[in-house]
Formats: C-alpha cells, structure tokens, sequence
C-alpha cells in the first residue's frame, strides 16, 4: 500500500512538472508573449524633464506560501503592467527599486533608446537586487555613475549594523546634450525598518548627494519613510536639509499613498522625488491603475515634469 502511495506522488510530481514545462515553453509564466516596448521621448520644446520612480517589488521565489507573492502578484502576471505605467508616464529618466537580474534584462530588451547605470547589492546573483538608473540616450550622456553602500563604508560591499540587507545607491551624472547641464541623479532603497539604520543610511545619501558638483541634484526612490509619520519625517531630515520635495513646489499636492501592499495592507507614502529647490516644477503625479485586478507592483509609480 505505501509503494503504491508513493508511486502515486512520483506520478502526480512528474504531471505536474511536466504541465509547468509546457507552460513555460509557450511562454504562459515567462516573458516569451509580451512585445510592447516603450520608446524614450524626443525632448520637448519648453525643454522639460519627466522624472519617474517606480519599485518593481523583486520577483518571488518559484515555490512560495506567502499571500503577497501568489496569483496576480507573481512577476510573470506583472510585467507587462509595470511596462504600461512606464509608458503611461514616459519617462526621460527612470529610477528602478528592487530589480532583479531577471526583472533588469526585461526591462533592458524593452526600454528603447535607453541606457542604464546598474549594480546589485551583493553576492546572491539572480536573488539580489539593483536600483537601476535608465535614461534617454539620445538626450543624456552619461559623465560618471555606480553604486555605493549606504554605509560608513560606501565604497565596499558592507551592511549596516541593525540592517536587515545590504542597501546601496545609484547614482547617473548626466549632460544634457542640448544645453551642457549636468544633472546628478541617484536612486535609492534604505531600510523600511528599523528606524536608526534607515536614518543612517539617508544620511549618507544625502552626503553624497550633497557633495557633488554638478548643476542640479535629484534624489529618487522608495525610501521607506512616511512623511505623514513623526519617524517618517524624521528619516527624511538629511535630505530635506537641501533639497525639496517634488510635491512641495508651487502649485503641486502630494502623491498620497505610494505604497499599497497589493491592496493587502494599509498604504503609506513612502515614495519620492527630490529636486534643487531652484527648480520648477511643472506637474507631479502617481500612477495608479489596476489592469483587471493586477496591480503592476505593491507600490504605485510617481514622476515629475520639471524645468531647470
């Protein structure tokens, strides 16, 4: 009676194995059907420029139990929704928070007429994750980028005391080819808990933003922090010691939630874009379309059209 049990299983594992190799082959779980692209934009005649932030939420494990990685979450059913709220937006310049290598070279084959600044945050190879930097090549060129570790040690791989993972910067020097204005970009994802490790780590963001000599700096990402919050806000001092919240500019109103858990938790606004104050801010928003039940990522894109 066991053998027959466990001959059962082996059958039953082997059909199930074999049913997913088939999906796989046609592409149902992969990337195989998705052929949209999404082309950079030609400058436009005021000269303007579209920032975007949008945290892909890495891609699960194959085999997973938790409820934030099943169904319409996984990345498979994603992709191609997290590609419309790019083009929905489309972007000049575009900061990626928890890219996976995978979810990268999506993105890479399908981002035409962008370029990239990459690095991951260590060792795990296809589980470890990136901040990617994409910009519009015909319009940018890169002068300097990298990563650096949001540690006392930023310049080798290292992890925070009281960190639960290694967290990095990105960062894109960028000339425009129009005007020569240089513009640092960096794109970040600090700790979300707990609270002295990520206010150490936006600290050394900020110094470094800070340091640099080009024309304007932008500060991009999912940086774990709710204004809305005391603690929140408090992260957020370092930066806003010399730089401005996109949606504190004349005329504009904040994002609201950013972060929606898939619609499985209660949101919180930990998405941002800051800017030089010196800037102009023409419009700032969020996308937060829903395509017929999948949410493209747990938390929703923002951008910001901005002249310099």
């Amino acid at each position: 009676m066991k053998t027959a049990i466990i001959i059962v299983l082996c059958v039953l594992i082997v059909c199930i194995v074999g049913c997913m190799a088939a999906l796989g082959a046609t592409g149902y779980y992969s990337y195989k059907s998705i052929a949209e692209t999404v082309k950079a934009p030609e400058r436009p005649s005021d000269g303007s420029i579209v920032f975007m932030s949008a945290n892909i939420r890495r891609k699960e494990p194959f085999i997973v139990f938790k409820k934030e990685d099943l169904g319409n979450h996984r990345w498979w059913k994603r992709a191609e929704f997290y590609l419309k709220n790019i083009a929905e937006v489309s972007p000049d310049i575009l900061g990626v928070q928890e890219a996976q290598p995978e979810q990268y070279e999506f993105l890479k084959d399908r981002l035409e007429g962008y370029e990239s600044v990459i690095g991951y945050r260590d060792k795990k190879g296809a589980k470890s994750e990136a901040c990617p930097i994409f910009y519009n090549a015909s319009r940018f060129t890169l002068v300097d980028g990298g990563i650096f570790w949001l540690t006392d040690t930023p310049n080798v791989m290292s992890k925070r005391e009281g960190s639960i993972q290694y967290r990095i910067a990105t960062f894109a020097k960028l000339k425009e080819n129009a005007t020569g204005l240089v513009i640092a970009v960096y794109n970040a994802h600090p700790d979300w808990t707990p609270l002295d490790a990520r206010k150490e780590e936006i600290k050394v963001l900020a110094a470094h933003a800070q340091a640099s000599d080009a024309d304007k700096v932008v500060v991009l990402g999912d940086l774990n922090s709710d204004k809305t919050t005391e603690d929140g806000s408090d992260s957020l001092a370092a930066l806003e010691a010399f730089l401005k919240d996109s949606t504190t500019f004349p005329g504009m109103s904040n994002y609201g939630i950013t972060y929606q858990g898939y619609g499985l938790k209660e949101g919180e606004w930990l998405d941002y874009i800051y800017l030089s104050d010196s800037a102009t801010v023409l419009s700032v928003g969020k996308v937060d379309k829903i395509y017929d039940g999948v949410y493209p990522s747990d938390h929703f894109p923002i951008y910001a059209k901005v002249k310099f």
